[in-house]
């Protein structure tokens, strides 16, 4: 199946190197305090960056920092972001879809996320997610759309994807961040751990995952985004100062619910069975200012299906800057 972002390395090439341009014409703002900048996150996933083409095939955000409204809010500010994602069979020639496989499936949706905690070395995290799968997600006119860009052949299958039906999730996280720190000759070293559980009509799922890193001025972000089954929880709110790293980190699922594998909760669909435990394994890197901060990550994904051929690789691309 061509990716959603399928076209030549040289095209790749270009859209990564304006995201960077960006993000160094923003390391260039004002570097004065972060706290008084508002900043806007992007994230953007793709089986492209990782040389696969299947699946989980292309995820899109949008995250701003915002006022918390919230007495009980242990930060002034939260996060509020708009998203959408996409998935499709490994073989997306077939005008009917491999019963054997995944289904399409889109998901567009808004996501808030709210610290109840931040003190102590631990951080807790509120969030709540909205939205909807099917065609009124929009995204089959988003693939064809970047497929009639980059000239390649249309996906086939959409027909028979997952239909219209709202999803609403809460989750909650507890992250304790420089669990453990070190000093070494070239830059610091910490490790950082989290929990959480997350339950509603898209995914159920409890996870653990621990991140370390290896840098220099290391900001307060563990790691770049958090990623996860879930929308990327991106709040990142500036910088000390100049600082990089480089990551690895791992998180663990136990899985009750994935509706873009076993298909729609209230109507008939395409569905495949679950597999109810997965791991992700991480790395990347990052560097981040007073008022900007962009990174790359590879995440390898283990099956999420019975009968499942082998496991994903996506990347994901994440830019973020005052505006």
């Amino acid at each position: 199946m061509p990716s959603c972002f399928s076209s030549s390395s040289d095209g790749a090439s270009a859209i990564i190197t304006r995201l960077l341009a960006a993000a160094a014409f923003a390391a260039h703002l004002s570097a004065a305090g972060a706290a008084e900048h508002r900043i806007v996150s992007f994230t953007l996933e793709n089986d492209f960056f990782a040389g696969y083409d299947q699946h989980y095939t292309n995820g899109m955000q949008a995250a701003f920092l915002a006022d918390a409204p919230f007495a009980w809010s242990a930060d002034p500010q939260m996060v509020v972001a708009i998203g959408q994602r996409m998935y499709t069979p490994a073989n997306s020639d077939r005008a009917l879809p491999d019963p054997h496989d995944r289904p399409y499936a889109g998901w567009l949706y808004f996501m808030t996320d709210i610290r109840t905690r931040a003190g102590g070395g631990v951080i807790d995290h509120l969030t709540v997610t909205a939205g909807v799968v099917g065609p009124a997600s929009g995204a089959r006119r988003t693939q064809d759309l970047f497929h009639h860009v980059s000239r390649a052949p249309a996906s086939g299958g959409w027909d028979a994807q997952l239909g219209n039906e709202p999803t609403l999730m809460l989750g909650y996280e507890r992250a304790w961040p420089g669990f453990l720190q070190a000093e070494t000759a070239g830059g610091q070293v910490d490790l950082s751990l989290r929990a959480s559980a997350t339950i509603g009509t898209p995914l159920t799922y409890a996870g653990a995952g621990a991140v370390l890193r290896f840098g220099r001025h290391l900001p307060s972000d563990i790691p770049t985004t958090h990623i996860s089954l879930g929308p990327p929880r991106d709040g990142f709110r500036g910088a000390a100062q100049f600082g990089w790293y480089a990551w690895i980190g791992a998180d663990a699922h136990a899985i009750a619910r994935n509706v873009f594998v076993q298909g729609n909760t209230f109507r008939d669909s395409a569905g495949v069975e679950l597999r109810p435990y997965g791991i992700d394994a991480q790395a990347g890197i990052a560097a981040a200012w007073p008022t900007a901060r962009v990174g790359f990550t590879l995440v390898h994904r283990s099956r999420e299906f019975v009968g499942q051929g082998g496991a994903d690789k996506f990347g994901q691309l994440a830019l973020s800057f005052a505006y």
